[in-house]
This record gives structure tokens, C-alpha cells and sequence, in this order.
């Protein structure tokens, strides 16, 4: 899944279980190992990611951009606490380890567990991976705004 997707998929789960007051319910500690989890799980579902497009670059540039973009206005404005902003970042952030996919450096592998070749990596078309990845933006937010 994209880098936003992630970052907003964080967002709802330190939202829903870690709530929006100044300091979470829960263990920080905790909420960082589920949005971790949530990651993976998010990478079960089929899905289509741009890494093998030629516009792969750009794409990447705009999606990391616009993860950066929601997580420094939800922080700036008050929406999200800085907690919370960070447990969505660190849902996205598994995602650097797929950067040679996109840029011209070779890595000898992947760390992050849904990244390795044994994963059962959820795989689709464009006309359903992108609709798929809008719902779970859609259900993420109408958690996070809940």
C-alpha cells in the first residue's frame, strides 16, 4: 500500500485505541507495535502499488509528500496530538525499506516482514488496488474524525 495509506491507517489506529487527548490510554510503546501490525496486515490486502510504473519516481514523491503533508497539519493545527502524529508515521515508515524499488540503489534485502518475497504480499490491477486503498484512506480519516 502507499506511504499514505499507512500513515493514515496509524493515525486511526492510535486514534481509536490510544484516543486524542494529550497522552494516550495506552502505552505509546504499545500503539507503535499495532500501527506496525496494521502495516503488515494492510500489505495482505490486494492491492496495487506504483513501483513498477514508469512514473514510479514522481509517484513516490507525491505520496510520501502527501503523508508529510497531513502528518505536519494535523500536528501544526492541533487535530492530532504530536503522539498521535507519530504513531502514524511510524505505520509508514516500514515503507523506506522498499526505497530501491523506486530509486537507483540496490539493497540486499528487505527488513520489515510484509516486504520479504515469502509474504503473501496482496497484489492487484490499478482499477482495483486504487479504489481499495481510497476506502481504507475513507474508513481511516472517518475513524480519526469520529
Amino acid at each position: 500500500m502507499w506511504v499514505f495509506v499507512h500513515m493514515c491507517s496509524g493515525l486511526a489506529v492510535g486514534a481509536l485505541l490510544g484516543g486524542r487527548a494529550s497522552s494516550p490510554r495506552f502505552s505509546l510503546v504499545l500503539l507503535l507495535a499495532l500501527s506496525l501490525v496494521a502495516h503488515a496486515l494492510l500489505d495482505l490486502v490486494p492491492h496495487w502499488d506504483y513501483t513498477r510504473t514508469r512514473h514510479r519516481a514522481i509517484c513516490a514523491v507525491l505520496d510520501v509528500a502527501g503523508a508529510a503533508v497531513l502528518a505536519a497539519a494535523f500536528w501544526t493545527t492541533g487535530v492530532a496530538p504530536g503522539w498521535l502524529v507519530i504513531v502514524g508515521a511510524v505505520s509508514a515508515l516500514p515503507d523506506l525499506d522498499v526505497l530501491d524499488a523506486v530509486l537507483p540503489i540496490h539493497t540486499k534485502g528487505r527488513v520489515f516482514p510484509s516486504h520479504w518475497r515469502r509474504f503473501p504480499h496482496g497484489r492487484c490491477r490499478a482499477g482495483w488496488g486504487i479504489p481499495i486503498q481510497a476506502c481504507v484512506v475513507a474508513l481511516s480519516m472517518a475513524a480519526l474524525l469520529a
